[in-house]
């Protein structure tokens, strides 16, 4: 019974260390995690991330659109697009940073938030967020290269085995 009860309150203690939140006293203000967005330029990257997702969105659409209907006229499609446009108040950035703050505030301490704070204000820091954009860029373009290659040849790979398998068996 000992070894139950033992056993049941180490399994407890794990549980509940393992779903702890920071704190209240340790957990990062608001206006903390607020600074932190400002230094590490969160807005501008995601308000240039949904850029992009609306110019991709606006040009499958379109295509889509016209596709499926061929003789739409000028009028029409630009109504199309306004409409799509609107997209992009969907979800507002500021509803996405207030978003963020308690999932922030649940993973990381005050001490953390200040540390990042010094870090992406000092010049190193400001150099990197002013290179990550190229630098990701370029590691895209690799990345991308190698997968599509592997891709490729995987699909090859998986085909030959599906041509395999449905082969009917000469016995």
């Amino acid at each position: 019974m000992k070894s139950i009860s033992l056993l049941l309150a180490t399994l407890s203690f794990l549980f509940v260390s393992a779903f702890a939140q920071q704190p209240a006293s340790d957990q990062p203000s608001r206006d903390e995690l607020m600074k932190m967005f400002d230094v590490l330029r969160v807005r501008q990257q995601t308000e240039t991330v949904m850029q992009t997702v609306l110019g991709q969105m606006k040009e499958q659409l379109h295509d889509d659109i016209h596709k499926r209907y061929p003789n739409l006229t000028a009028e029409a499609s630009a109504k199309l697009e306004a409409s799509i446009n609107d997209a992009v108040h969907l979800y507002p950035v500021n509803e996405m940073l207030d978003d963020l703050i308690p999932v922030y505030q649940k993973h990381l301490a005050k001490s953390d938030v200040a540390a990042i704070i010094g870090f992406y204000s000092s010049p190193a820091g400001q150099n990197f967020l002013d290179k990550m954009p190229t630098m990701t860029q370029e590691a895209m373009k690799t990345m991308m290269a190698k997968l599509q290659l592997r891709s490729a040849e995987y699909a090859d790979k998986v085909q030959k085995q599906a041509d395999e398998l449905a082969e009917p068996r000469k016995n």
